[in-house]
């Protein structure tokens, strides 16, 4: 009876350390300022009015106190990408999002489909990756991530991307599915065995050239051959504390310039025949994940697609909270993505003062 009391009295003490740590965390989140950065996020794969490839930037915004509206506070493609959506700035932005430059596409009926051969979107200019580069020279940082340089990016055009943001796209992209034969038709006409894969696994795709004409291969690793069913971020942005979370999106796989800084990378635990595989065609089981320069980050895979069922963004501290109480499928956007983009914020002219 007493254990049973006393287990209860800790119990207790436990809920009222956390009630008091909850009402501290939300008061302080309420005290800080508002911070007017003036933001330029682009994303050309709004397919719709969830904008399911930013969406996630309402929340970090939001955590860190700088207005944002989903629907409204960006650059690229109308829900469906039936229209263009705002303009490109003329004058330097204080941060830039590079969000999703894939693009959507449609069908010979011109419906959306992922899956389509007609692009429907925009694509980012020679231009404009000259307007990035020189606000990035200027003092504006930057997130990019995988889809800057491949296709729809031209080649010319993703050379400069890859220059301001000090990383370099081998010939390959990597992506796992939870069924093989949700694979698109496209990448499976690439297979000569007329594609038998079924169940989990990855595939690794090249992306030389990176239009959707070239010739491309593809190399399959099934389940049976993975030792941890997704791939591994082993790190995170100076201030995260690093850690390792796995990672379901695209990942392109990069080789970092010199003058750069890996904070972060993947890893990929695959057994050995597979690992014989794929050192044959050049793919290494470890490779850059986050490139930093001086005021850009890079991430090497489509880290804004990322979901969280926790959304403690009203509490001072409820991202190193979250983290904590969340499971590993959870982890990155708190790892990685969420300190990413504080990162950059801090270097903001409102905050760097």
């Amino acid at each position: 009876m007493r254990l049973i009391t006393r287990v209860a009295q800790v119990a207790g003490l436990c809920l009222s350390a956390i009630v008091i740590l909850t009402i501290v965390g939300t008061i302080w989140w309420r005290l800080a300022p508002t911070h007017r950065v003036d933001v330029l996020v682009y994303d050309q794969t709004v397919a719709n009015d969830r904008y399911p490839d930013h969406a996630v930037l309402d929340q970090i915004f939001e955590y860190h106190r700088v207005p944002f509206e989903l629907g409204e506070d960006y650059v690229g493609s109308a829900p469906g990408g039936n229209a263009p959506h705002g303009e490109w700035p003329t004058d330097r932005p204080e941060l830039i999002i590079l969000a999703d430059l894939y693009g959507l596409y449609a069908d010979d009926e011109g419906e959306l489909d992922e899956f389509g051969d007609q692009r429907i979107t925009d694509r980012l200019t020679q231009s404009q990756a000259e307007d990035v580069q020189r606000w990035v020279d200027d003092g504006t940082p930057a997130y990019g991530e995988f889809g800057l340089v491949t296709e729809p990016t031209a080649a010319t055009t993703g050379l400069v991307f890859e220059e301001t943001f000090g990383f370099q796209q081998t010939q390959w992209a990597l992506k796992p599915y939870d069924d093989l034969q949700q694979v698109s038709p496209r990448i499976q006409s690439l297979d000569r065995d007329g594609w038998p894969h079924e169940g989990p696994g990855w595939i690794i795709v090249s992306v030389e050239g990176g239009g959707r004409d070239v010739d491309q291969q593809v190399i399959v690793v099934p389940d049976a051959q993975l030792l941890s069913p997704l791939p591994i971020v082993e790190g995170g942005p100076p201030g995260s504390g690093g850690g390792s979370a796995p990672f379901g999106g695209w990942i392109g796989i990069v080789e970092a310039h010199e003058d750069s800084v890996v904070d972060a990378r993947f890893r990929l635990d695959v057994a050995p025949q597979a690992a014989q595989i794929l050192a044959s065609v050049g793919v290494p089981l470890e490779f850059p994940a986050l490139v930093r320069t001086d005021r850009t980050l890079y991430f090497a895979g489509d880290g804004l697609d990322d979901e969280t069922p926790f959304r403690l963004r009203r509490l001072a501290g409820g991202a190193s909270i979250t983290r904590a109480v969340t499971g590993s499928e959870f982890r990155f956007l708190y790892q990685v993505l969420e300190p990413s983009i504080g990162w950059l914020l801090d270097r903001t002219p409102d905050l760097a003062q």
